[in-house]
């Protein structure tokens, strides 16, 4: 993550606590400033993964798992697995 060229700026930022608590304890629990936490997060989750999209997501993957059923149950199946995978990634 650390680029020797590229200098550091500060950037004050007011959060949540919460907000605060989540990085600070993710930091820790990967032995990294919260700083870098915070960068790594900044560049990353450009699209944050709000329960909205959570939701439109999971609609999509039901109507193609619905589509798929009668004729490629296989697929279907299939498709649901790779579904519950992303999802046990993404908590």
């Amino acid at each position: 993550m650390n680029n020797q060229k590229d200098k550091k700026v500060p950037l004050p930022l007011k959060v949540h606590e919460s907000v605060f608590d989540e990085v600070d304890q993710t930091a820790k629990e990967k032995g990294i400033p919260r700083s870098d936490e915070a960068e790594y997060r900044l560049k990353h989750y450009a699209t944050p993964l709000t329960p909205q999209l959570m939701v439109e997501l999971q609609n999509d993957a039901n109507k193609k798992y619905e589509e798929l059923k009668p004729n490629q149950p296989e697929e279907a199946i299939k498709l649901q697995k790779e579904v519950m995978k992303l999802w046990k990634r993404l908590k």
